[in-house]
């Protein structure tokens, strides 16, 4: 902010230099009349004229961006929602994907054990019996 009002001071010096330094009488054509004025003051309305429209479009663009931003901000909610509630479903899969590996490393012990017992049976006899039994 600071660095544009040194640049408008700067600006609005050399114009008024430039000005001063054209200070003869000109005639304006106003369509139906010719009016006789100071050439600085037909730079000092110009410019002056130039800087409020400048200000306008300025202004127009800065409501469009806020308005935009406003926009913008009311789509971004749904979907931080819809993120969090994502993010909670990944957790309870990750969860669950937790749960089921050690089921199956569980599962592949005791079929481990399982094959150990059944190689063991076929060579004695007795231990098919005894799983028989159970």
């Amino acid at each position: 902010m600071e660095k544009s009002f040194i640049f408008s001071l700067i600006f609005a010096a050399l114009v008024a230099i430039f000005a001063l330094a054209n200070a003869d009488k000109v005639a304006i054509n106003l369509l139906f009349t010719d009016v006789f004025i100071s050439q600085a003051m037909v730079i000092f309305v110009s410019t002056i004229l130039g800087a409020v429209i400048m200000a306008l479009l300025g202004m127009f663009k800065s409501f469009k961006l806020k308005k935009e931003i406003k926009d913008l901000k009311k789509q971004i909610e749904p979907l931080e929602i819809e993120k969090d509630n994502l993010t909670a479903l990944v957790d309870e899969r990750g969860a669950e994907i937790t749960n089921l590996n050690e089921k199956i490393k569980t599962l592949q012990e005791e079929k481990e054990k399982l094959e150990s017992i059944a190689e063991n049976g076929l060579e004695d006899g007795e231990n098919i019996r005894e799983t028989e039994d159970i």
